[in-house]
């Protein structure tokens, strides 16, 4: 499917009216970046720099990078960070429309939704974390640190999963990724992906 370059331009300038954080994912590294997007021109697509200097030198060793705007998907094989600025060369993007198959919600701060988690080697004890993103096929979640339990391939029997806009329900699911995320502010956390597991 072809992806107009104007549409693209007006998502864009869309989230940059709004302040609307991007997420910046370089292949192949378990990290990611929310990054304010500034303009786009001719020459380049431009956000503000929030990688930090110490993961800088592994960062820019990525062969690929991606930006999520809206239904959009920018792939790009160059990055440079300028200061307080990253540029996407536009002779090095490619527009993609978004693959996902399922309809995702993401959740604000604001809104109360959380996942329980029953601990898989403590009968009685229970996890309980916020949502921020859940789809028919799995969810997400964040938390400020990285626990040894929170491993990709960790099996959970019951994920009660509890959000005002529909009935509380009980999922078993497995990690598939930790991603470690960097906001502009230097704080940084980790999301945990979560793929449902079908049940009889």
């Amino acid at each position: 499917m072809h992806v107009s370059k104007d549409a693209f331009a007006s998502a864009y300038n869309e989230a940059i009216k709004k302040n609307q954080p991007l997420l910046l994912s370089p292949k192949g590294k378990m990290m990611s970046f929310l990054c304010t997007p500034v303009a786009i021109t001719e020459e380049a697509i431009i956000f503000k720099n929030s990688i930090p200097l110490e993961v800088l030198p592994e960062v820019i060793t990525s062969t690929e990078f991606t930006v999520t705007c809206r239904d959009y998907l920018v792939m790009s094989a160059a990055l440079f960070a300028h200061g307080t600025e990253i540029r996407f060369p536009t002779h090095h993007i490619s527009l993609l429309p978004q693959s996902r198959t399922e309809a995702r919600q993401i959740f604000s701060s604001e809104e109360i939704a959380e996942v329980v988690i029953a601990h898989p080697f403590d009968a009685g004890t229970v996890l309980r974390r916020r949502l921020y993103d859940l789809s028919k096929g799995g969810l997400s979640f964040r938390s400020r640190t990285k626990s040894k339990l929170m491993q990709p391939g960790r099996i959970f029997e019951k994920l009660e999963i509890v959000h005002p806009s529909a009935p509380a329900e009980i999922k078993s699911g497995r990690i598939i990724y930790i991603k470690q995320i960097f906001e502009e502010s230097g704080r940084n956390y980790h999301q945990v992906g979560i793929q449902f597991i079908n049940t009889p």
